[in-house]
């Protein structure tokens, strides 16, 4: 998804130089509470971006960074993943965003593009978000990009919830 722009975010590939600022994140215990992480850990912001990138390699799929086109100011990683669920591969809509960005509609903002993307680029019949059962901004997240919840399931040894949308279906344009 690297280059692809929204009204105010721009989409580029992550890189290992992005720990300075990704560290925001890793230090807020509240941004990493669904995550297998300790906060102020630069092993494991090094960790998951490491993961991004060997993601980039191993599948063509990865979080991408994204950043506010009026101050190029980085805001978080989003992208789509192939995810293994329930021993199916599916393409995930994966989100997290520094808590400095909280608040501004920018994840939702990203989640309908890369929804989009996976649409126009036919990558596959529908995307899906795994959301832990408490992260309620996540679902709100999930709700306002058109998805519904499915199922619970257990992922990486960690119950979540799968929200998906369909996207193989044309588009349909309410009438008056």
């Amino acid at each position: 998804m690297h280059g692809v722009t929204t009204e105010r975010l721009l989409f580029r590939t992550t890189t290992m130089d992005d720990t300075s600022w990704w560290m925001e994140y890793i230090n807020a215990a509240d941004a990493i509470r669904f995550m297998r992480f300790t906060v102020g850990s630069e092993a494991d912001c090094r960790a998951f971006i490491q993961r991004t990138l060997d993601r980039y390699v191993n599948d063509g799929s990865g979080l991408n960074v994204i950043t506010v086109c009026s101050t190029n100011k980085p805001m978080g990683m989003i992208g789509l993943l192939t995810q293994k669920v329930a021993g199916v591969d599916e393409l995930e809509i994966g989100y997290h965003l520094v808590p400095s960005a909280w608040g501004k509609g920018y994840v939702t903002e990203a989640a309908i593009a890369c929804k989009e993307f996976a649409r126009v680029h036919e990558c596959h019949s529908s995307v899906i978000s795994l959301i832990d059962q408490e992260n309620t901004a996540s679902q709100a997240v999930a709700r306002r990009n058109g998805m519904v919840y499915e199922k619970d399931t257990v992922h990486r040894g960690v119950l979540a919830m799968v929200w998906r949308v369909r996207i193989d279906q044309p588009l349909r344009v309410a009438s008056r």
